[in-house]
């Protein structure tokens, strides 16, 4: 994949539309201001780019994001939601320039399945994004949540249809992310034409709106079909069963162990899956 430079990241500038007004600007830079600190922008500063200079990049892009709006009311957790939404539609677009992904058709279940079966091989998530936009039309942009900021994902559609999901990785686990892009895949599958709003989605709220629960049935058929994910159920408690189930099931064991924990509301199943691999370091996130 070829690099965008951060000269090229500069030039690329984001101004509010025509049709944005000075006060939702304004309302927008006070918000942000408020709600984040020096520690939140400093990974997301640029060369000789202070506190305030990233302020107002981002309540620029704000601006121009579709589906962010910062209103009075807003609490600084709202606010910290709505300035990661805009980097991910920033770098969604900038991802577009600088990339020629396959024209996106649709998604399909069995497109679904094919797409669990990656996380087999640890290796395939290094190329997950190519894989993705090359093959499905769809872009990836895993971007850093804000500090204690609750949101997992979020899927939306740029004005040209092609889908886009965004990853905060929250919890830098392997189970956690693979589930989170199943939930945000599922929803391009089943909710496409819904897609013109961003979906917001915190997975530790066990939400009761319809699309919700649909997505997450169908993440979860994605990764186990549901015969095999009976049997696993049953067997949690003996490992070698477990492991031969997985291997049959065709579904990698620390994403089977990662929904068995979930579900049993037990954590201390099977630790040693617990953290199998650094996503955060896959994407290129460093920590300070």
């Amino acid at each position: 994949m070829a690099k965008f430079s951060e000269n090229d990241q500069e030039e690329f500038e984001v101004y509010p539309p025509p049709g944005t007004s000075a006060e939702e600007f304004a309302q927008a830079y006070t918000s942000l201001s408020h709600a984040l600190k020096p520690a939140d922008t400093k990974l997301r500063s640029r060369t000789s780019e202070s506190h305030d200079d990233v302020i107002l990049r981002l309540a620029l892009g704000a601006a121009n994001s579709k589906g962010v709006m910062f209103r009075k009311s807003d609490t600084a957790q709202e606010t910290k939601i709505q300035a990661w939404l805009s980097i991910v539609d920033e770098k969604s677009k900038i991802f577009l320039i600088q990339n020629s992904p396959d024209r996106f058709k649709r998604l399909s279940l069995e497109n679904l399945r094919d797409i669990a079966k990656l996380s087999l091989n640890f290796d395939n998530t290094h190329n997950l994004i190519n894989i993705l936009a090359q093959s499905f039309g769809i872009v990836l942009i895993v971007e850093p949540g804000f500090s204690a900021m609750k949101m997992d994902g979020c899927t939306f559609k740029l004005p040209q249809g092609t889908p886009v999901i965004g990853i905060s990785v929250r919890y830098n686990r392997y189970d956690n992310f693979w589930f989170t892009l199943m939930h945000e895949l599922a929803h391009i599958c089943l909710h496409y034409e819904q897609l013109d709003a961003p979906i917001l989605d915190d997975l530790d709220e066990d939400s009761e709106s319809d699309i919700e629960v649909e997505a997450n049935i169908v993440a979860k058929d994605s990764l186990v079909p549901r015969q095999h994910w009976r049997l696993i159920w049953s067997a949690r408690d003996d490992k070698k069963q477990f492991l031969a189930l997985c291997e049959k099931a065709e579904v990698h064991p620390v994403l089977a162990a990662g929904m068995l924990r979930h579900q049993a509301r037990n954590y201390s199943l099977y630790p040693e899956y617990h953290h199998a691999m650094d996503i955060r370091k896959t994407f290129g996130i460093i920590d300070d």
